[in-house]
């Protein structure tokens, strides 16, 4: 990715609207502690399915020394929070790695484990990592692509 491990975390986290056209609503339900917090989203995608309302636990962490930012999700029940649309899925886990690799780059890694609801385990083998790859591809796309413009020269 052509952004730095804490920009392109921020993206993920707050930005969600930029590289996610499924989403319908997101929010921050409750912050816990300074990178802790329940998150709310509603996603619709592939009609006539019915839309997906997630409430997840999210925490994440930066290694300023590496460089490197981590982001581990789950779901979980809150109070606060009732079924708005569709169906209550179930983000079993969710861990983003986030390296950096090269000057101003990233490398993103994605381990994701869902209950969407409605879903055989043969579409889950077959299916769901070819989306979470597009998932991570769309994130990577929400980044410009900085290229160098002009002559080649020595310095």
């Amino acid at each position: 990715m052509e952004a730095p491990p804490p920009v392109v975390l921020q993206r993920v986290l707050r930005e969600r609207h930029l590289w996610d056209e499924d989403l319908l609503h997101s929010r921050v339900i409750e912050s816990l502690e300074n990178n802790t917090e329940v998150f709310h989203y509603i996603t619709d995608s592939m009609a006539p399915h019915p839309r997906r309302d997630f409430v997840v636990l999210r925490r994440w962490c930066t290694d300023a020394l590496r460089g490197v930012c981590i982001l581990v999700s789950s779901s979980v029940d809150h109070d606060n929070v009732t079924l708005e649309a569709g169906l209550r899925a179930v983000l079993l886990t969710s861990r983003i790695l986030i390296e950096p690799c090269g000057m101003g780059r990233s490398r993103l890694t994605h381990y994701c484990r869902a209950d969407l609801r409605g879903r055989s385990p043969d579409w889950y083998n077959k299916v769901y990592g070819h989306l979470c790859a597009v998932e991570v591809a769309r994130i990577r796309a929400s980044f410009p692509v900085l290229s160098a413009k002009g002559p080649e020269t020595k310095i």
